[in-house]
């Protein structure tokens, strides 16, 4: 049989905890040894950072017909495997696990049918191949990943009601970390006096092309800050505003004073 390996990982995480892309390889390796498959090509993918909603699903009805849309840009070995599908030098896709194939068990379903009108299939060799286990796994995976929105979640308005930032440092402060968490925002010097100079000028009637000369910003970065209501002391968490407990970089008069005009 002539196969195609992808070992994938979507996360550091993945990597670490032995389920790397080469663990993976070596496996899909062994099996197709011992079965004399001939291995045609090895695409993978290697995610650098978990992501809560991989292969997120757009599903819209128009005309009488049900459409979905799938973001997998950021999948390249996957998208090289879709175009190759037409192709009749290979048979059958090796895989290890089904939740390193997708999570997503819509996802996976739909791959399934689409190899299959393609004449391919998708086999699993660490996992069950029967549809009724494979749809198991497959909601499993799924609830996995909505118990991960809810806990990331959960951390967010935890952080939000003790008045902590709830996403990234943004630019002019950096995390105060204490037993490996996130308890606190202080100033970078540096990059705050860039903010505070912004602001000055700004009020002065700087336009934005000079501001953004003379500190070296591109004019988004330049409106991100000028229109960042955290450099005068509130954060944000799904559309609700309350006084955070950061250090003020401007005051909120100067804020409103350059946000008027």
């Amino acid at each position: 049989m002539k196969v195609k390996h992808y070992p994938r990982v979507s996360s550091i995480k993945q990597a670490r905890s032995g389920d790397s892309v080469e663990h993976q390889e070596n496996m899909l390796l062994e099996h197709s040894k011992q079965n004399d498959d001939d291995v045609v090509e090895v695409l993978t993918d290697s995610g650098k950072s978990a992501s809560i909603s991989d292969d997120k699903i757009k599903i819209w009805h128009k005309d009488g017909f049900v459409y979905a849309k799938i973001d997998i840009k950021k999948r390249l070995g996957m998208n090289k495997i879709l175009d190759s599908l037409s192709n009749d030098d290979w048979e059958t896709l090796k895989i290890t696990k089904w939740d390193r194939f997708s999570r997503n068990n819509i996802f996976s379903q739909l791959m399934l049918i689409y190899f299959k009108e393609n004449g391919k299939s998708i086999l699993a060799v660490d996992d069950s191949n029967d549809s009724l286990v494979r749809d198991i796994l497959g909601v499993l995976g799924q609830k996995e990943i909505e118990k991960m929105k809810s806990r990331v979640r959960d951390v967010r308005q935890m952080r939000f009601d003790k008045g902590i930032m709830v996403g990234r440092s943004p630019f002019g402060y950096k995390p105060l970390i204490k037993d490996k968490r996130i308890v606190g925002f202080k100033i970078d010097r540096k990059q705050a006096e860039i903010v505070s100079d912004c602001f000055k000028m700004a009020s002065e009637g700087h336009s934005y092309s000079e501001i953004c000369k003379k500190h070296k910003l591109k004019p988004q970065s330049y409106y991100n800050i000028i229109k960042n209501r955290v450099y005068c002391g509130f954060i944000t968490f799904e559309g609700i505003e309350r006084k955070g407990t950061h250090p003020l970089i401007i005051s909120e008069e100067l804020y409103n004073e350059v946000n008027k005009k």
